[in-house]
């Protein structure tokens, strides 16, 4: 009996051994290949056992140990330094009212502007010390003090004062045209504040001493309109009514015999006195 018969089967030539007429095995071709047991994990298996394993809080620590106590004591230094900052400017700006609320003199004010720039209580006192120029007759120093008031402080709480007193200064120069130029730029430019009415009040003042009646009544009106609920209202309307009768000689006196300013619903001294006042009163809800 013959165990192997070549001719009823059929090998692959690639199985066949040169020196042997028998087919040899290098491999079971009945079994699956193992091969693949022995290779890397890809990537994405490697991710995943990460993620199994978790975050491990130490490992993270020792990695990144360093770089955390540096950005802690970034951060903790800054607080301190904005801490300070603020205590300071907060110690300054009380100083400044202080000072302020003391202040009388050319010389005070400029050491109040000197010693605490940029402060609400040096704007204050460069509104102030132009009030001193003009009442001095320094014009010229007057509006250049307030016009450097205005670049300077464009925020501040009484920006419109700078404009306003520029306005007074020009007719108490007697540039009564600029003046009221000024006065009307003045209202259209703060509507909602005090300026607004003053300035209108103080344009008919000057045209009713300049002796243009017509115009001065129609800018009465035009502040009773605007105004109704001013208490300077009615003070309007008592003009328009000294106007319709007959022109008494105070009436056509130049500017400055009874003062245009004094019409002006809050000047701008007593104006700035009661912004420090409040500056320097302690707020009840603040205790």
């Amino acid at each position: 009996m013959r165990l192997f018969d070549s001719k009823n089967v059929v090998i692959p030539p690639g199985l066949w051994n040169v020196t042997s007429p028998f087919p040899v095995f290098t491999t079971n071709p009945f079994m699956a290949s193992t091969s693949n047991a022995s290779e890397p994990e890809s990537p994405e298996e490697e991710s995943e056992e990460i993620i199994q394993a978790g975050f491990d809080p130490l490992i993270f620590w020792d990695q990144y140990r360093q770089l955390i106590l540096l950005t802690t004591a970034v951060l903790v230094a800054g607080l301190a330094g904005f801490g300070i900052y603020e205590f300071r400017h907060a110690q300054d700006l009380s100083a400044a009212a202080a000072a302020l609320a003391g202040a009388s003199t050319e010389d005070e004010y400029n050491q109040i502007i000197a010693q605490y720039p940029g402060t609400t209580a040096a704007g204050d006192a460069t509104l102030l010390l132009a009030t001193k120029l003009r009442e001095a007759k320094r014009y010229d120093d007057a509006i250049q003090t307030l016009q450097g008031f205005l670049d300077k402080y464009p925020t501040h709480p009484l920006i419109e004062a700078g404009d306003l007193g520029i306005a007074e200064t020009l007719e108490a120069q007697g540039k009564l045209d600029e003046a009221i130029s000024r006065y009307q730029e003045v209202a259209a430019k703060y509507p909602d504040t005090y300026a607004a009415p003053a300035a209108l009040l103080a344009q008919a003042n000057i045209l009713k001493h300049e002796g243009k009646m017509q115009d001065a009544h129609r800018a009465y009106e035009n502040f009773v309109a605007q105004f109704p609920d001013s208490l300077f209202a009615q003070q309007a309307m008592a003009e328009m009514r000294m106007l319709r009768a007959p022109e008494s000689p105070a009436a056509s006196g130049a500017p400055g015999a009874s003062g245009t300013n004094a019409a002006v619903p809050a000047s701008l001294l007593d104006a700035i006195r009661a912004a420090a006042q409040k500056a320097t009163t302690p707020d009840p809800g603040s205790h």
